[in-house]
């Protein structure tokens, strides 16, 4: 049921933060790495966001390039001491990042991090446009396991150059013991600073989509269970051009930049206003973000995590209800 904001109650409770935009990839579906726009934001802005934060999603650019990042993560712990933070991240700074990481998770054990792996050793290569750019990326995820970090996952992007080696990387986050996941490559002029990105085949991706659904469903876990029907959507969204369930930007979620400007997504172009001019209660609550808000409602621009995981909670039972049966079908199969 879609939530009703007509009172000044509301606040979200998950973001996706751009800390930075200077990033040490190449990546060829995203140009954030051609951006030298210096980072606005400072440790203390982070002070500005609401305690009703519950998941934030760092990112970039490459978050640890900042070398505030754990005051950054300190003071988002600050504002809610139960705030999930989840950093993606390229994995090319190890050292830093496993030392990071292990003085983050002594004030927020709840600290996950995802380290980008798009495909086998040349494949990601050539995608990622960095010298040992796959050992790199291995080895940061087992030195992470080996420092104690438990929410730790692959992240995989796919697209024309590499969805045939989906199943691979999968199996391969399974042999390192961490968690999968995936999203498909899209365009933004405002984010990824692209728009000639190419989908996978529709095909092809359900091909490959499809082998992973299978194999998350032989679990008993609510988090794989959920993750199959973001993961269909994938493809339900490639072939129709629309998003299975109606998107809650702004209602739940918002996305900020690194400049302080805070938008619906990092997909949609408008920003709704800057924390470092206006207070977030003030922007939340203007007139711009409640006709962008309902905009958003009705938009099929993507079918991103970051947008996905309220879509699912905001409509649990119907989702619920398709998974479980999707679930008996594989038991009786």
């Amino acid at each position: 049921m879609r939530r009703k904001n007509t009172s000044k109650t509301f606040l979200p409770t998950n973001a996706t933060i751009a800390v930075t935009y200077k990033c040490n990839a190449k990546c060829i579906m995203c140009n954030i790495w051609k951006n030298t726009s210096a980072d606005l934001l400072k440790p203390e802005d982070f002070l500005k966001l609401p305690s009703s934060l519950k998941d934030v999603n760092l990112t970039g650019g490459e978050p640890f390039l900042r070398n505030d990042i754990v005051e950054i993560a300190r003071n988002l712990t600050k504002l809610n001491s139960g705030i999930r933070l989840i950093f993606s991240s390229n994995g090319f700074l190890t050292d830093k990042i496993v030392e990071n990481m292990k003085e983050i998770t002594k004030f927020n054990p709840k600290t996950a991090v995802g380290i980008s792996i798009d495909g086998m050793k040349e494949t990601h290569l050539r995608i990622r446009g960095i010298p040992n750019a796959f050992e790199k990326a291995i080895d940061t995820v087992k030195k992470l396991k080996e420092a104690g970090i438990k929410d730790l996952r692959i992240a995989f992007t796919a697209g024309n150059e590499n969805i045939h080696e989906l199943p691979e990387v999968y199996k391969l986050a399974e042999e390192l013991g961490v968690e999968f996941t995936m999203s498909i490559v899209h365009n933004s002029e405002n984010y990824f600073n692209i728009d000639t990105n190419l989908m996978a085949k529709t095909e092809d991706l359900e091909k490959y989509v499809n082998t992973i659904v299978n194999e998350e469903l032989k679990y008993f876990n609510p988090r794989r269970l959920l993750r199959t029907f973001y993961l269909k959507g994938l493809i339900d969204f490639t072939k129709n051009h629309k998003r299975p369930l109606p998107c809650y930007a702004l209602g739940n979620s918002f996305f900020l930049d690194a400049n302080g400007e805070l938008f619906p997504c990092n997909i949609l172009e408008t920003s709704v206003g800057n924390i470092k001019e206006s207070s977030l209660e003030d922007i939340w609550y203007s007139e711009k973000t409640q006709k962008l808000r309902n905009y958003c409602h009705t938009c099929n621009k993507c079918w991103m995590v970051c947008t996905v995981k309220d879509s699912i909670m905001q409509n649990i039972e119907k989702v619920s209800t398709k998974v479980l049966a999707d679930k008996v079908k594989t038991m009786f199969l």
